[in-house]
């Protein structure tokens, strides 16, 4: 809990010197609810009108498929930075941008107990589309490929689970334009 409030005030230091006409929304990864995380985003867009910044939190219990060892298990808790330029007029359709995050990843090996704490920083590209659902609701299908700069490999009571240095993570976030 301490990390959101600390991401939030980052926030609202950020990005509170919005032009008159910039839009705040909020939105979150319904998907990282169903594997027993959370996500809270906040973002303004640029006076611009194209171009969007936000700032989040995040969590998921990973599923094991995507371990590549079932002898262990993954939840990582973070923050992450976004900045987007959409392409066509305003902030809906096809966008470019910059994904940066910070995550805390706690592995277990799940036949002792036994577990370690790593902390990763990842950045890189993203690309998404943002469908506008009425005046305020949107969904935002996005991929993104990011370069993991402090990645090592989880060794514990003789297991090992590889890591890899780049990152490739699709979702949906569903949000909501004030």
């Amino acid at each position: 809990m301490r990390l959101q409030t600390m991401v939030m005030a980052a926030a609202l230091l950020v990005l509170v010197p919005a032009a008159a006409h910039a839009q705040w929304e909020i939105e979150a990864d319904p998907i990282a609810y169903a594997v027993g995380g959370f996500s809270a985003h906040v973002a303004r867009e640029l006076p611009d009108g194209r171009e969007r910044l936000q700032v989040g939190v995040f969590g998921a219990d990973v599923p094991a498929s995507f371990l590549g060892n079932d002898a262990f298990s993954e939840r990582s808790r973070g923050m992450t930075v976004k900045f987007d330029h959409f392409v066509g007029n305003g902030t809906a359709g096809f966008f470019l941008g910059v994904d940066g995050d910070y995550s805390r990843e706690h592995y277990g090996l799940k036949a002792t107990g036994e577990s370690t704490d790593r902390n990763l920083f990842g950045l890189g590209p993203r690309i998404g589309y943002r469908f506008e659902v009425g005046r305020h609701l949107y969904v935002t299908p996005w991929f993104s490929a990011a370069y993991q700069f402090n990645v090592q490999d989880v060794a514990l009571s003789g297991q090992q689970l590889d890591q890899k240095k780049y990152s490739l993570f699709a979702t949906v976030h569903a949000g909501w334009r004030f």
